[in-house]
C-alpha cells in the first residue's frame, strides 16, 4: 500500500479517535472507507495497532517495569524504547511523529537507537536513529527504500541484479559501493564513501555519477552535486554515532538532535538564528549533547515532562 494511502487511513484513525466528528464527517469516512477495498484495509490494519497501543495503556506501570528489565537484558532494546515513546504520547500526537510508513516498514529504528542489518545478498545496511526502510529483494532487483532518517549502506557485488536505493526524489544505483543515503527536506543528501553511484531524480531529467568523497542532493527534477567531503571523517562519525559540526547555525543542529531525541523539542528559529556551533556532539545521547550546546552557548533548557524539552536564549 502507498505512503499516500497509509496518512489518509492515519488522519481518519486520528479523527476517530479525537472523537469530534461531525454526522457529515462521518460519512465522508464511510465513503471513503467503501471506495475502495485498500482503503477498508489501511484503516483496520492501523486501527487495530492504535487499539492494542491503547489497551496496553491500562498497564502502563507493569509494562514499563517489563521494558525496563527487558533493557537490561539487552533483548531488542530500541523496539522496546519506540513502544514506550507511543505508550507515553496521545494517539493522534503519536501518529503525526510516527506516521504509519514509519511504524508499518520492513526496518525501522527508535530515536537515538542504531541498528545493523545484513542482507540476504551480503551487503549490510545501517540505520540510524529514527530511520525506517522498506525491502525488496527477489531474483531481478535489490532495492531499498529509505522512508525516514539516514541510513549507511555497503553493497555487496553482483552484476545481475543492480542495487538501487529509492527515495521520493529519486533512485541511487550500485554495483559495488559504500555511501550514505539521508532524508531532508528539501530532497535527500547522498554522501559517498567509496567507489561510485548513479544518481537520478524522479522526474528522471538528470542522471550523475557521484564518486567517492563527493556529495550530492537529490530533488524530485534535479542532482546537483555539493562539492567534497572527508569519507574517513564520515565513516569515524557513522560508526561512533557522532554529529560532527563545523560553524553551523544553532536552529539547523537542533534540528538533528531533535529528530533522535524522542519527544518535542521546541525552540524559536529567528530568536536562535545567529548563534553558531563547532562541536563534535553525541547522536545516541541527544539530551546530552543539547546539555553540552548550553553549557557553552547562551541558552537555557526547560524540561515540561520527559517528552518534552523547551530551548530558549539566555544570556549568562
Amino acid at each position: 500500500m502507498s505512503a499516500d494511502l497509509d496518512q489518509q487511513a492515519a488522519n481518519w484513525v486520528i479523527r476517530l479517535n479525537e472523537g469530534n466528528l461531525s454526522e457529515r464527517e462521518q460519512q465522508q469516512f464511510e465513503r471513503w472507507k467503501i471506495a475502495d477495498p485498500q482503503h477498508a484495509a489501511a484503516f483496520e490494519r492501523l486501527q487495530g495497532f492504535v487499539g492494542r497501543l491503547q489497551a496496553l495503556r491500562p498497564q502502563q506501570a507493569p509494562v514499563q517495569a517489563a521494558l525496563e528489565a527487558a533493557r537490561v537484558r539487552r533483548r531488542n532494546p530500541a523496539g522496546r524504547v519506540l513502544l514506550g515513546l507511543l505508550m507515553a504520547l496521545p494517539v493522534a500526537l503519536a501518529l503525526r511523529a510516527y506516521p504509519p510508513s514509519y511504524l508499518l516498514a520492513d526496518q525501522r529504528t527508535a530515536p537515538a537507537h542504531w541498528q545493523r542489518i545484513n542482507l540476504e545478498d551480503g551487503s549490510q545496511l545501517t540505520l540510524s536513529g529514527n530511520s525506517a526502510v522498506d525491502l525488496t529483494f527477489n531474483g531481478q532487483q535489490r532495492q531499498v527504500r529509505l522512508l525516514r532518517g539516514e541510513i549507511l549502506v555497503q553493497v555487496a557485488h553482483d552484476a545481475t541484479r543492480p542495487f538501487t536505493v529509492v527515495t521520493d526524489d529519486g533512485q541511487m544505483r550500485a554495483l559495488g559501493t559504500r555511501f550514505t543515503v539521508r532524508r531532508e527536506t528539501p530532497g535527500t543528501l547522498l554522501t559517498m564513501l567509496e567507489s561510485t553511484v548513479a544518481a537520478t531524480d524522479a522526474g528522471q531529467h538528470t542522471a550523475v555519477n557521484v564518486s567517492a568523497g563527493e556529495q550530492a542532493r537529490i530533488t524530485p527534477d534535479a542532482v546537483t552535486l555539493l562539492g567534497k567531503v572527508d569519507p574517513r571523517a564520515t565513516n569515524d562519525a557513522w560508526q561512533h554515532h557522532q554529529l560532527v559540526v563545523q560553524d553551523r547555525p544553532l536552529p539547523e543542529v537542533l534540528d538533528e538532535l531533535a529528530r533522535q531525541y524522542g519527544g518535542h523539542v521546541q525552540f524559536n528559529r529567528e530568536q536562535l538564528a545567529d548563534l553558531r556551533v563547532s562541536a563534535v556532539l553525541p547522536l545516541d545521547n541527544p539530551r546530552r549533547a543539547l546539555q553540552l550546546i548550553a553549557d557553552g552557548l547562551p541558552v537555557r533548557l526547560r524540561s515540561f515532562s520527559p517528552l518534552w524539552l523547551q530551548i530558549e536564549r539566555h544570556e549568562k
